[in-house]
C-alpha cells in the first residue's frame, strides 16, 4: 500500500481536513507531522462510506473541527499519530481526544511522540510581549515561541510528562528565567510552576499512555505494508524556509516536513496530493498578487449566497480572496513534488460569467514567470490573466467527470496543463460525499 501526503498547495485553509479524510478511508495511520492548535482541519461527515473504516450512521451530518489530531483519526479503524514536528498543548490535547472518543463510542487510538514539544501556559504571553501576534497576524497560540524553545534546546517534551518531578524542575527553571528576563510582565509573574505542572498532568492522565516512539511505530507499519497518510498543517506558501518570510508559520509545511516532524523520509511516499482552492484566499498579512478588495472577493468569502463562508476555523478571521495564482501553485508544485491535485470548492466558481487566472506576473514592465522569494519584490508584482468562461449550473450534486459543465472540465484542464500535474479529486461541497475521484 503507498504510503499518501496530502499538502497546502497555497496559503493555508485549502480543505485538506476533508481530503485527508477522504484518502485516509482504508487506512492504518493518519500522521500530523508539523505545527499545532493553529492549525483548523474542518471535516463534515456525511452519509458515504464504504471502506473498512466506514462511517457509522448515527454520526450523519457531523462537523467536527481539529486542531491537533489527524482527521483521518474520525474512521473507527485509523489510528492517529501525532509526530515529533509537532508541539503540543496540553489541555487542547486533551479536550480533543475526548471529543474524538465521543464521536467514536469508543477509546480513541492515539499514537504521540515522546519528542514532540509542549506548549505551555507562558508562550502566548511570550508572543504577546515579543509583538509577533501584532506585527505577523499570527493566531496567538503561543507557538512560535514554542518553536523558539525547541531550537533554544530548552523546551519541555511529550517525554517530559511521564517524569513529574522531572516536568516540574524543567518547568520551574523556565518559568524562572523568564521573570527575571521580563520582570515588569505581569502575566508571566502570576504564573506558578507548581500549580501549571499540576494542572497539565491531571490533563495529561488522558493521554499520557499514548505518548510513545512514533517514529519506530511508523516504520514498523511501513514494513508490514500497512497505508499511512500523512496529513499536512498551514500550507507551502506559509513555510518557514519556502513561504513568504516573514508571514510565515513556524514550522516545515512542505513535503521534506514529513522527515523531519514524522522520521519517515520522502522516498517512502508514492502519492503527493497538494491541496487548492479553485480560487485563492489567505488570513492575515502579507503579500497576495491575486487579492480582490472589490465585490469579487467578497463574493468568494461567501457574504452572500454562497454556502462556504471563508473564515478561519482557528481564528474565526474572514479570509482575503482572489482569483487562482497558478505561478504560486507551480511554485509549491514544484517544491513539493506533487503527483497529483485536489482541487477544492470548485463549485464556488458557477454563475461568475468570467474567471480570471493568474499565469504570470508583471513587475516594473518585466513579466515573471516564476514565484519571488523576496517578500517585498512579491508585494510589487502585478498578476496578469488569462480569462476563462464560467458556468451557469450548480455542481453540488455531481459525482463524476461526465455531469460536470462543459467550461468547468475546462478550467480543469487548463490549470492541469499549466501545472503539468493531474487533478485526480474535485470537491464540490463541504460532505464526504461531495466529492469527484478523477483516478
Amino acid at each position: 500500500m503507498p504510503a499518501i501526503a496530502v499538502l497546502g498547495a497555497q496559503w493555508g485553509d485549502e480543505g485538506k481536513g476533508k481530503i485527508s479524510h477522504l484518502v485516509s478511508e482504508n487506512a492504518d495511520y493518519s500522521v500530523r507531522f508539523n505545527g499545532g492548535t493553529n492549525a483548523g482541519h474542518t471535516v463534515f461527515v456525511g452519509n458515504s462510506a464504504n471502506g473498512k473504516n466506514g462511517h457509522e450512521k448515527s454520526k450523519n451530518g457531523n462537523e467536527f473541527k481539529f486542531h491537533l489530531i489527524p482527521s483521518g483519526a474520525l474512521h473507527p479503524g485509523c489510528a492517529g499519530v501525532l509526530g515529533n514536528g509537532m508541539v503540543l498543548e496540553p489541555f487542547s490535547l486533551a479536550k480533543e481526544i475526548k471529543e474524538l472518543e465521543d464521536a467514536l463510542g469508543k477509546d480513541a487510538k492515539i499514537f504521540i511522540s515522546e519528542r514532540a514539544h509542549l506548549i505551555l501556559p507562558y508562550h502566548p504571553i511570550l508572543e504577546g510581549i515579543e509583538g509577533s501576534k501584532s506585527e505577523l497576524d499570527t493566531t496567538a497560540k503561543g507557538i512560535g515561541p514554542a518553536y523558539q524553545d525547541k531550537v533554544a534546546r530548552r523546551g519541555l517534551r511529550a517525554v517530559d510528562l511521564l517524569n513529574p518531578t522531572q516536568f516540574l524542575a524543567k518547568l520551574q527553571r523556565n518559568l524562572d528565567q523568564l521573570k527575571g528576563l521580563y520582570p515588569h510582565s505581569k502575566p508571566l509573574a502570576d504564573l506558578d510552576a507548581q500549580k501549571i505542572a499540576r494542572e497539565i498532568l491531571t490533563a495529561s492522565e488522558r493521554f499520557r499512555d499514548k505518548i510513545t516512539n512514533t517514529t519506530a511505530l511508523l516504520h514498523k507499519a511501513l514494513k508490514a505494508d500497512q497505508q499511512l497518510v500523512f496529513e499536512g498543517a498551514q500550507a507551502c506558501l506559509l513555510d518557514i524556509d519556502f513561504g513568504t518570510y516573514p508571514y510565515v508559520t513556524s514550522s516545515h509545511a512542505t513535503i521534506g516536513g514529513i522527515g523531519v516532524g514524522a522520521g519517515v523520509p520522502p522516498n517512502r511516499i508514492q502519492r503527493v496530493i497538494g491541496v487548492a482552492k479553485a480560487f485563492t484566499s489567505r488570513v492575515g498579512s502579507g503579500p497576495f498578487p491575486t487579492e480582490d478588495l472589490g465585490e469579487m472577493g467578497q463574493r468568494l468569502r461567501g457574504t452572500g449566497a454562497n454556502p462556504w463562508d471563508e473564515f478561519g476555523t482557528t481564528t474565526g478571521r474572514p479570509r482575503r480572496c482572489g482569483w487562482l495564482d497558478l505561478v504560486a501553485l507551480k511554485y509549491a508544485a514544484d517544491i513539493n513534488g506533487f503527483t497529483e491535485l485536489a482541487l477544492v470548492k470548485l463549485d464556488i466558481l458557477s454563475e461568475l460569467g468570467e474567471l480570471k487566472v493568474a499565469t504570470a506576473y508583471e513587475l516594473d514592465g518585466e513579466i515573471l514567470d516564476y514565484f519571488p522569494s523576496h517578500c517585498d519584490v512579491l508585494a510589487r508584482c502585478k498578476p496578469v490573466y488569462e480569462t476563462l468562461p464560467s458556468w451557469s449550473e450548480s455542481l453540488r450534486d455531481c459525482r463524476s467527470l461526465s455531469k460536470l459543465p462543459k467550461n468547468a472540465k475546462n478550467y480543469v484542464k487548463f490549470i492541469e496543463q499549466v501545472l503539468d500535474v493531474p487533478v485526480t479529486i474535485l470537491s464540490v461541497g463541504r460532505a464526504f460525499e461531495e466529492t469527484i475521484s478523477a483516478r
